[in-house]
């Protein structure tokens, strides 16, 4: 979705309405496999050098399960507040620097749906799969548990050493 800032009236909201396609977009098989939907409203404010972008949405997204790696189908809402300016002397952490008078808001988009989506999702009925020859499967809680009873063997052998100069 872009905006063309030379377009936007001063001082007044304008709302926009879209359906994106992420679909060319490639994505990390290990979270979000993809989006297949995306409906995004965006109310828009120019307010002298700085644009306003209030963007709220609801994306169907197919994730991958934590156990088995299937498909889990998610869908997410997502809304938030974006600030742009094209004078370099009004950047700063919560407003981005964008001297083109177009900007493209699918950047931001896709993060705020990645970040609605949890990175520990288990598909309903799945199960941990079990341990075999040579390997051992935990789930998270365990291997904490684990680690935390369980010291740094590597630096088990400076327990014996006598550091004394006798």
């Amino acid at each position: 979705m872009k905006l063309n800032r030379a377009t936007l009236p001063e001082q007044k909201a304008q709302t926009f309405t879209e359906e994106l396609d992420f679909s060319e977009h490639t994505f990390d098989e290990n979270h979000v496999k993809r989006i297949e939907s995306c409906n995004v409203t965006v109310v828009a404010t120019e307010f002298g050098d700085v644009l306003q972008c209030v963007i709220t949405g609801k994306a169907h997204v197919v994730a991958s399960c934590s156990y088995t790696l299937d498909d889990v189908p998610l869908d997410v809402n997502f809304k938030d507040s974006f600030y742009f300016t094209d004078s370099k002397d009004d950047e700063a952490e919560d407003c981005y620097y964008e001297p083109n008078v177009e900007i493209d808001l699918d950047p931001h988009i896709i993060a705020l749906i990645l970040a609605e989506v949890p990175h520990n999702i288990v598909k309903s009925g799945a199960s941990l799969p079990k341990s075999g020859n040579g390997y051992r499967v935990l789930s998270e809680d365990d291997f904490i548990k684990e680690k935390s009873h369980k010291g740094n063997s590597a630096f088990d052998i400076l327990d014996t050493i006598d550091f004394d100069d006798k």
